[in-house]
């Protein structure tokens, strides 16, 4: 049997899931090539929105975009910076349904969560929710899928109705920082009679200027939960 595997290997070498190039063993998402650009952010990095911070010392340093707009949020933190190859990944799993890249970005994030948030005292994990029109038109929620890959992993309750929308919001792509986090003011509440928690684990895909992942956790906070961390598969630049 695993003379045969080895054999089908030879003859028929797994695809990169981006380029379609030859990987080097069968269970690779990646070649070489598209493996060498993921990248986990730099550091130092800022102690709130996980952002990179180049040249700074200070251990416990908040970047400038955290200073001016405190976050409703304890920690954020991804496994990947959002550039090159993880970009290419993030966007055929989001928009063309590669589950195998899915959980390949589930398992960094599992990964960094462990090394990084005080799991014991976190009880649910709640993935960001997508507009309920939005989700009857793609038919899946991608960041739902990454959140309960990530609960399995952790052994965490997952929750995706802890969390809804109170209203239809614009895309957050074209808009300055200032205007992502007027979009979202106020766009998420917990659910009539859901369970609270002292901590939360939200979970999205990306995190870039960060006024989901802050509107989230107010809504959160508005209900009691006292403590919020936030885990995405990638970290946008702040530049």
């Amino acid at each position: 049997s695993c003379m045969l595997n080895t054999i089908a290997n030879v003859l028929y070498p797994a695809a990169c899931l981006l380029c379609r190039r030859a990987c080097i063993t069968a269970t690779a998402v990646f070649c070489d090539a598209c493996q060498q650009d993921v990248r986990a952010p730099s550091l130092p990095l800022c102690q709130c929105c996980g952002a990179e911070v180049p040249g700074a010392f200070d251990a416990r340093l908040r970047c400038q975009p955290c200073q001016r707009r405190p976050r409703a949020f304890i920690s954020a933190r991804a496994p990947f910076t959002y550039e090159t190859t993880v970009r290419e990944a993030i966007h055929a799993f989001k928009y063309h349904g590669h589950h195998r890249i899915g959980r390949w970005l589930a398992l960094g994030m599992s990964r960094m969560a462990e090394a990084t948030f005080p799991l014991a005292s976190i009880t649910r994990i709640v993935p960001v929710p997508m507009h309920g029109i939005k989700r009857r038109f793609r038919g899946e929620d991608p960041v739902a899928s990454l959140a309960q890959w990530v609960a399995g992993s952790l052994r965490l309750p997952y929750d995706p109705h802890l969390l809804c929308r109170t209203r239809w919001s614009a895309s957050q792509t074209r808009l300055t920082t200032s205007q992502r986090f007027r979009n979202v003011e106020g766009l998420f509440r917990i659910r009539a009679r859901s369970p609270v928690d002292r901590a939360v684990l939200l979970v999205d895909d990306v995190l870039t200027s960060g006024a989901t992942a802050n509107s989230c956790a107010l809504g959160l906070r508005a209900s009691g939960v006292q403590e919020v961390f936030v885990l995405t598969a990638a970290r946008a630049s702040l530049q």
